[in-house]
Protein backbone atom coordinates (compact mmCIF):
# COMPACT_ATOMS: atom_id res chain seq x y z
CA UNK A 1 0.00 0.00 0.00
CA UNK A 2 0.99 3.35 -1.09
CA UNK A 3 1.70 6.21 2.16
CA UNK A 4 -0.06 8.57 3.28
CA UNK A 5 2.03 11.11 1.62
CA UNK A 6 2.13 9.61 -1.56
CA UNK A 7 -1.71 9.30 -1.98
CA UNK A 8 -2.21 12.40 -0.73
CA UNK A 9 -0.23 14.03 -3.85
CA UNK A 10 -1.12 11.66 -6.74
CA UNK A 11 -5.18 12.93 -6.02
CA UNK A 12 -4.25 16.12 -4.78
CA UNK A 13 -5.62 15.94 -1.26
CA UNK A 14 -5.84 18.91 0.98
CA UNK A 15 -5.72 17.78 4.52
CA UNK A 16 -7.43 21.42 5.20
CA UNK A 17 -10.76 19.98 3.41
CA UNK A 18 -10.88 17.45 5.89
CA UNK A 19 -10.59 13.37 4.68
CA UNK A 20 -12.18 10.39 6.05
CA UNK A 21 -9.69 7.22 5.27
CA UNK A 22 -11.81 3.94 5.30
CA UNK A 23 -10.37 0.43 4.12
CA UNK A 24 -12.54 -1.83 1.87
CA UNK A 25 -12.59 -4.23 4.74
CA UNK A 26 -14.09 -1.55 6.62
CA UNK A 27 -17.05 -0.47 4.55
CA UNK A 28 -19.61 -3.32 5.74
CA UNK A 29 -19.86 -1.15 8.78
CA UNK A 30 -19.95 2.27 7.12
CA UNK A 31 -22.84 4.57 7.98
CA UNK A 32 -22.04 6.60 4.66
CA UNK A 33 -20.58 9.63 3.83
CA UNK A 34 -19.90 12.55 5.99
CA UNK A 35 -19.17 15.85 4.25
CA UNK A 36 -15.73 14.93 3.32
CA UNK A 37 -13.77 13.23 0.45
CA UNK A 38 -13.27 9.87 0.62
CA UNK A 39 -9.73 7.84 0.37
CA UNK A 40 -9.78 3.73 0.34
CA UNK A 41 -6.68 2.92 -0.15
CA UNK A 42 -5.19 -0.48 -1.02
CA UNK A 43 -8.70 -2.35 -3.02
CA UNK A 44 -7.41 -5.60 -4.34
CA UNK A 45 -9.39 -5.80 -7.69
CA UNK A 46 -11.19 -8.65 -6.67
CA UNK A 47 -13.01 -7.13 -4.11
CA UNK A 48 -14.21 -4.01 -6.34
CA UNK A 49 -17.51 -5.49 -7.03
CA UNK A 50 -18.22 -5.54 -3.01
CA UNK A 51 -16.98 -1.65 -3.01
CA UNK A 52 -18.75 -0.51 -5.84
CA UNK A 53 -21.94 -2.17 -3.91
CA UNK A 54 -21.08 -0.82 -1.08
CA UNK A 55 -20.82 2.77 -2.42
CA UNK A 56 -24.11 2.83 -4.51
CA UNK A 57 -26.34 3.49 -1.95
CA UNK A 58 -24.98 6.78 -1.09
CA UNK A 59 -23.29 7.88 -4.41
CA UNK A 60 -25.32 8.28 -7.62
CA UNK A 61 -24.63 5.80 -9.98
CA UNK A 62 -22.34 8.31 -11.92
CA UNK A 63 -20.26 10.00 -8.87
CA UNK A 64 -16.86 10.39 -10.46
CA UNK A 65 -14.25 7.55 -8.65
CA UNK A 66 -10.40 8.73 -8.86
CA UNK A 67 -8.38 5.24 -9.31
CA UNK A 68 -4.81 5.02 -9.07
CA UNK A 69 -2.93 2.31 -10.28
CA UNK A 70 -0.04 0.99 -10.72
CA UNK A 71 1.15 4.54 -10.61
CA UNK A 72 -1.23 6.35 -12.85
CA UNK A 73 -4.45 8.47 -11.90
CA UNK A 74 -7.83 7.99 -13.79
CA UNK A 75 -11.24 8.90 -13.58
CA UNK A 76 -14.30 6.38 -14.01
CA UNK A 77 -18.00 6.92 -13.38
CA UNK A 78 -18.91 4.89 -9.78
CA UNK A 79 -21.28 2.23 -11.52
CA UNK A 80 -18.26 1.78 -13.94
CA UNK A 81 -15.31 0.84 -11.57
CA UNK A 82 -16.08 -2.44 -11.37
CA UNK A 83 -15.64 -3.25 -14.93
CA UNK A 84 -12.46 -2.39 -15.59
CA UNK A 85 -9.08 -4.50 -15.69
CA UNK A 86 -6.98 -2.44 -12.91
CA UNK A 87 -4.20 -5.16 -13.14
CA UNK A 88 -3.40 -7.38 -11.08
CA UNK A 89 -2.11 -4.97 -7.84
CA UNK A 90 -3.88 -3.07 -5.21
CA UNK A 91 -5.52 0.01 -6.46
CA UNK A 92 -6.53 3.20 -4.54
CA UNK A 93 -9.87 4.94 -4.68
CA UNK A 94 -10.77 8.56 -3.81
CA UNK A 95 -14.30 10.00 -4.33
CA UNK A 96 -15.24 13.80 -3.64
CA UNK A 97 -18.32 14.15 -1.14
CA UNK A 98 -21.61 13.31 -2.39
CA UNK A 99 -23.70 17.31 -2.86
CA UNK A 100 -26.28 17.57 -0.43
CA UNK A 101 -29.00 16.76 -2.12
CA UNK A 102 -27.54 13.52 -3.07
CA UNK A 103 -26.78 12.45 0.48
CA UNK A 104 -30.14 12.79 1.63
CA UNK A 105 -31.09 8.76 2.24
CA UNK A 106 -34.30 6.89 2.88
CA UNK A 107 -34.11 6.15 6.72
CA UNK A 108 -33.84 2.30 6.83
CA UNK A 109 -30.75 3.03 9.71
CA UNK A 110 -33.07 3.03 12.54
CA UNK A 111 -35.30 -0.11 11.52
CA UNK A 112 -32.28 -2.25 11.25
CA UNK A 113 -30.86 -1.17 14.79
CA UNK A 114 -33.96 -2.03 16.54
CA UNK A 115 -33.86 -5.60 14.30
CA UNK A 116 -30.30 -5.84 16.06
CA UNK A 117 -31.80 -5.22 19.53
CA UNK A 118 -34.35 -7.87 18.83
CA UNK A 119 -32.27 -10.48 18.02
CA UNK A 120 -29.59 -9.20 20.52
CA UNK A 121 -29.05 -10.84 23.67
CA UNK A 122 -31.06 -8.97 25.73
CA UNK A 123 -33.95 -9.03 23.07
CA UNK A 124 -36.92 -10.64 22.44
CA UNK A 125 -36.90 -14.74 22.85
CA UNK A 126 -39.30 -15.30 19.62
CA UNK A 127 -37.60 -13.14 17.54
CA UNK A 128 -33.35 -14.50 18.58
CA UNK A 129 -35.32 -18.44 17.57
CA UNK A 130 -36.40 -17.05 14.16
CA UNK A 131 -34.47 -18.32 11.32
CA UNK A 132 -34.74 -17.90 7.47
CA UNK A 133 -37.14 -20.87 7.10
CA UNK A 134 -39.51 -20.41 10.37
CA UNK A 135 -40.08 -16.97 8.65
CA UNK A 136 -40.49 -18.04 5.18
CA UNK A 137 -44.19 -18.01 5.73
CA UNK A 138 -44.74 -14.37 7.02
CA UNK A 139 -43.05 -13.17 4.00
CA UNK A 140 -45.51 -14.77 1.72
CA UNK A 141 -48.42 -13.69 4.33
CA UNK A 142 -47.07 -10.63 4.23
CA UNK A 143 -47.01 -9.71 0.49
CA UNK A 144 -50.06 -11.02 -0.05
CA UNK A 145 -51.79 -8.69 2.47
CA UNK A 146 -50.00 -5.94 0.69
CA UNK A 147 -51.46 -7.25 -2.37
CA UNK A 148 -55.17 -7.14 -0.89
CA UNK A 149 -54.63 -3.46 0.04
CA UNK A 150 -53.88 -2.36 -3.26
CA UNK A 151 -56.96 -4.37 -4.66
CA UNK A 152 -58.94 -2.37 -1.97
CA UNK A 153 -57.63 0.95 -3.14
CA UNK A 154 -56.84 1.47 0.86
CA UNK A 155 -53.36 4.37 0.50
CA UNK A 156 -53.16 3.99 4.46
CA UNK A 157 -53.28 0.06 5.09
CA UNK A 158 -51.42 -0.06 1.88
CA UNK A 159 -48.56 2.11 3.95
CA UNK A 160 -48.58 -0.43 6.80
CA UNK A 161 -48.47 -3.69 4.84
CA UNK A 162 -45.36 -1.99 2.86
CA UNK A 163 -44.02 -1.93 6.67
CA UNK A 164 -44.56 -5.24 7.08
CA UNK A 165 -42.79 -6.52 4.34
CA UNK A 166 -40.31 -4.22 4.56
CA UNK A 167 -39.94 -5.77 8.11
CA UNK A 168 -39.32 -9.36 6.49
CA UNK A 169 -36.59 -8.20 4.35
CA UNK A 170 -34.79 -6.77 7.11
CA UNK A 171 -35.30 -9.44 9.53
CA UNK A 172 -34.16 -11.97 6.97
CA UNK A 173 -30.67 -9.63 5.81
CA UNK A 174 -30.17 -9.31 10.13
CA UNK A 175 -30.52 -13.56 10.16
CA UNK A 176 -27.77 -13.20 7.36
CA UNK A 177 -25.26 -10.85 9.04
CA UNK A 178 -25.10 -12.75 11.98
CA UNK A 179 -24.04 -15.43 9.58
CA UNK A 180 -21.52 -13.87 8.03
CA UNK A 181 -23.26 -14.08 4.85
CA UNK A 182 -24.73 -10.39 3.64
CA UNK A 183 -26.21 -7.29 5.65
CA UNK A 184 -28.66 -4.77 4.95
CA UNK A 185 -26.27 -2.59 2.87
CA UNK A 186 -25.50 -5.86 0.27
CA UNK A 187 -29.04 -5.80 -0.29
CA UNK A 188 -29.98 -2.52 -1.07
CA UNK A 189 -26.12 -2.31 -2.65
CA UNK A 190 -27.01 -5.47 -4.86
CA UNK A 191 -30.47 -4.38 -6.59
CA UNK A 192 -29.98 -0.70 -7.04
CA UNK A 193 -26.80 -1.91 -9.12
CA UNK A 194 -29.24 -4.94 -10.67
CA UNK A 195 -31.60 -1.98 -11.79
CA UNK A 196 -28.78 0.26 -13.22
CA UNK A 197 -27.00 -2.65 -15.25
CA UNK A 198 -30.61 -4.06 -16.66
CA UNK A 199 -31.56 -0.43 -17.70
CA UNK A 200 -29.10 0.67 -20.13
CA UNK A 201 -31.50 2.87 -22.09
CA UNK A 202 -31.74 5.07 -18.61
CA UNK A 203 -28.13 4.92 -17.40
CA UNK A 204 -26.22 4.31 -20.48
CA UNK A 205 -26.21 4.78 -24.47
CA UNK A 206 -28.92 2.08 -25.06
CA UNK A 207 -32.11 2.91 -25.78
CA UNK A 208 -35.76 1.47 -25.87
CA UNK A 209 -39.13 3.21 -27.08
CA UNK A 210 -41.74 0.79 -25.57
CA UNK A 211 -42.02 -1.44 -22.71
CA UNK A 212 -41.97 -4.65 -24.62
CA UNK A 213 -38.30 -3.63 -25.69
CA UNK A 214 -37.28 -2.60 -22.13
CA UNK A 215 -38.46 -6.45 -21.42
CA UNK A 216 -36.66 -7.63 -23.95
CA UNK A 217 -33.51 -6.09 -22.64
CA UNK A 218 -34.14 -7.21 -19.52
CA UNK A 219 -34.45 -10.99 -20.45
CA UNK A 220 -30.97 -10.70 -22.88
CA UNK A 221 -29.03 -9.15 -19.87
CA UNK A 222 -29.82 -11.82 -16.97
CA UNK A 223 -29.06 -14.47 -19.92
CA UNK A 224 -26.10 -12.91 -19.81
CA UNK A 225 -25.44 -12.04 -16.24
CA UNK A 226 -26.35 -15.93 -16.13
CA UNK A 227 -23.56 -17.13 -18.43
CA UNK A 228 -25.13 -16.48 -21.62
CA UNK A 229 -24.14 -20.17 -22.89
CA UNK A 230 -27.26 -20.74 -24.53
CA UNK A 231 -27.74 -23.94 -22.43
CA UNK A 232 -30.44 -22.66 -20.08
CA UNK A 233 -33.72 -22.91 -20.35
CA UNK A 234 -36.21 -20.06 -21.33
CA UNK A 235 -38.08 -21.45 -18.42
CA UNK A 236 -35.29 -20.75 -16.02
CA UNK A 237 -35.63 -18.69 -13.06
CA UNK A 238 -39.86 -18.66 -12.86
CA UNK A 239 -39.74 -19.54 -9.33
CA UNK A 240 -41.33 -22.74 -8.04
CA UNK A 241 -42.99 -20.80 -4.93
CA UNK A 242 -44.93 -18.46 -6.78
CA UNK A 243 -48.90 -19.61 -6.68
CA UNK A 244 -49.60 -22.07 -8.78
CA UNK A 245 -51.75 -20.08 -11.53
CA UNK A 246 -49.08 -17.40 -11.74
CA UNK A 247 -46.43 -19.63 -12.63
CA UNK A 248 -48.23 -21.09 -15.17
CA UNK A 249 -48.91 -18.06 -16.40
CA UNK A 250 -45.25 -17.22 -16.55
CA UNK A 251 -44.12 -20.25 -17.66
CA UNK A 252 -46.48 -19.58 -20.87
CA UNK A 253 -45.41 -15.84 -21.13
CA UNK A 254 -41.87 -17.67 -21.58
CA UNK A 255 -42.61 -19.74 -24.20
CA UNK A 256 -45.03 -17.03 -25.78
CA UNK A 257 -41.81 -15.16 -26.15
CA UNK A 258 -40.27 -17.29 -28.69
CA UNK A 259 -43.79 -17.91 -30.89
CA UNK A 260 -44.89 -20.67 -28.98
CA UNK A 261 -47.98 -19.42 -28.60
CA UNK A 262 -51.86 -19.66 -30.13
CA UNK A 263 -52.89 -16.95 -32.70
CA UNK A 264 -55.69 -16.02 -30.77
CA UNK A 265 -58.20 -16.64 -27.60
CA UNK A 266 -59.82 -18.91 -30.01
CA UNK A 267 -57.44 -21.79 -29.56
CA UNK A 268 -56.85 -22.04 -25.61
CA UNK A 269 -61.10 -21.80 -25.66
CA UNK A 270 -61.34 -24.89 -27.62
CA UNK A 271 -58.46 -26.29 -25.31
CA UNK A 272 -60.28 -25.29 -22.73
CA UNK A 273 -63.65 -27.14 -23.83
CA UNK A 274 -61.69 -30.07 -24.90
CA UNK A 275 -59.89 -30.48 -21.15
CA UNK A 276 -63.45 -30.22 -19.61
CA UNK A 277 -64.63 -32.78 -21.64
CA UNK A 278 -61.02 -34.75 -20.74
CA UNK A 279 -61.99 -34.18 -16.94
CA UNK A 280 -65.71 -35.49 -17.14
CA UNK A 281 -64.78 -38.99 -18.80
CA UNK A 282 -61.71 -39.46 -16.69
CA UNK A 283 -61.48 -42.64 -13.58
CA UNK A 284 -61.08 -41.83 -10.56
CA UNK A 285 -57.30 -41.64 -10.53
CA UNK A 286 -56.45 -39.19 -13.65
CA UNK A 287 -59.00 -36.84 -12.82
CA UNK A 288 -56.11 -34.99 -10.92
CA UNK A 289 -53.91 -34.91 -13.55
CA UNK A 290 -57.26 -34.07 -16.14
CA UNK A 291 -58.09 -30.82 -13.82
CA UNK A 292 -54.22 -29.54 -13.88
CA UNK A 293 -54.61 -29.82 -17.61
CA UNK A 294 -58.25 -27.94 -17.27
CA UNK A 295 -56.73 -25.23 -15.04
CA UNK A 296 -53.60 -24.54 -17.25
CA UNK A 297 -55.61 -24.37 -20.17
CA UNK A 298 -58.24 -21.45 -18.31
CA UNK A 299 -54.40 -20.19 -17.34
CA UNK A 300 -53.77 -19.92 -21.30
CA UNK A 301 -57.07 -18.08 -22.00
CA UNK A 302 -57.07 -15.82 -19.22
CA UNK A 303 -53.26 -14.50 -20.63
CA UNK A 304 -54.86 -13.84 -24.29
CA UNK A 305 -57.57 -12.08 -22.78
CA UNK A 306 -55.44 -9.81 -21.48
CA UNK A 307 -56.67 -11.55 -17.76
CA UNK A 308 -54.38 -11.63 -15.15
CA UNK A 309 -55.19 -15.13 -13.41
CA UNK A 310 -53.93 -15.08 -10.42
CA UNK A 311 -55.98 -11.83 -9.86
CA UNK A 312 -58.94 -12.94 -11.83
CA UNK A 313 -59.42 -15.82 -8.96
CA UNK A 314 -58.63 -13.76 -5.95
CA UNK A 315 -61.35 -11.39 -6.83
CA UNK A 316 -63.84 -14.11 -8.01
CA UNK A 317 -63.13 -15.66 -4.54
CA UNK A 318 -63.54 -12.45 -2.53
CA UNK A 319 -66.85 -12.23 -4.51
CA UNK A 320 -67.73 -15.30 -3.52
CA UNK A 321 -66.86 -14.69 0.21
CA UNK A 322 -69.01 -11.60 0.33
CA UNK A 323 -72.18 -12.81 -1.22
CA UNK A 324 -72.18 -15.98 0.59
CA UNK A 325 -71.39 -13.70 4.22
CA UNK A 326 -74.54 -12.33 3.00
CA UNK A 327 -77.16 -15.85 2.95
CA UNK A 328 -75.42 -16.12 6.13
CA UNK A 329 -76.51 -12.58 8.26
CA UNK A 330 -79.87 -12.65 6.11
CA UNK A 331 -80.26 -16.45 8.04
CA UNK A 332 -78.79 -15.63 11.05
CA UNK A 333 -81.56 -12.46 11.12
CA UNK A 334 -84.00 -15.43 11.21
CA UNK A 335 -82.04 -17.42 14.20
CA UNK A 336 -81.08 -19.58 11.24
CA UNK A 337 -77.96 -21.36 9.92
CA UNK A 338 -77.22 -22.16 6.56
CA UNK A 339 -77.19 -26.13 8.05
CA UNK A 340 -80.84 -25.52 8.41
CA UNK A 341 -81.90 -24.37 5.31
CA UNK A 342 -82.30 -26.06 1.84
CA UNK A 343 -80.29 -25.50 -1.08
CA UNK A 344 -82.91 -23.46 -2.66
CA UNK A 345 -83.66 -21.43 0.20
CA UNK A 346 -80.09 -20.53 0.27
CA UNK A 347 -79.25 -19.93 -3.51
CA UNK A 348 -82.47 -17.65 -2.85
CA UNK A 349 -80.79 -15.05 -0.88
CA UNK A 350 -77.75 -15.76 -3.05
CA UNK A 351 -79.57 -14.08 -5.80
CA UNK A 352 -80.92 -11.70 -3.45
CA UNK A 353 -77.53 -9.99 -2.64
CA UNK A 354 -76.41 -10.14 -6.19
CA UNK A 355 -79.19 -7.84 -7.11
CA UNK A 356 -77.92 -5.90 -3.56
CA UNK A 357 -74.65 -5.65 -5.05
CA UNK A 358 -75.99 -4.18 -8.88
CA UNK A 359 -77.99 -1.36 -6.95
CA UNK A 360 -75.09 -0.54 -4.63
CA UNK A 361 -72.76 -0.81 -7.80
CA UNK A 362 -75.04 1.49 -10.34
CA UNK A 363 -76.29 4.03 -7.41
CA UNK A 364 -79.24 2.22 -6.62
CA UNK A 365 -81.17 1.98 -9.73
Amino acid sequence: MADMEDLLRAFDIHLADGLEVRPAARLRSWAGPAELPLLIPGVLPGDLGAVQRALLPYYPADHPVRVRAEGRVHEVPLDGLAGQNWGEYRIDLFLAPPARAQRERWPLDPLVEVMDRLRGPDGCPWDREQTHETLRRYMLEEAYEAVEAIDDGDPDHLCEELGDVLLQVVFHAQIAREAGRFDMRDVVAGITEKLIRRHPHVFGDASAETAEEVTRRWDAIKRAERGGTGEESLLSGVSRSLPALSRACELQKRAAGVGFDWEDAEGPAAKVREELAEVLGAPPGEREAEVGDLLFAAVNLARKLGVDPELALTRASAKFEQRFRYVERRLAEKGLRPADVSLAEMDALWEEGKRVELRKKYGGK
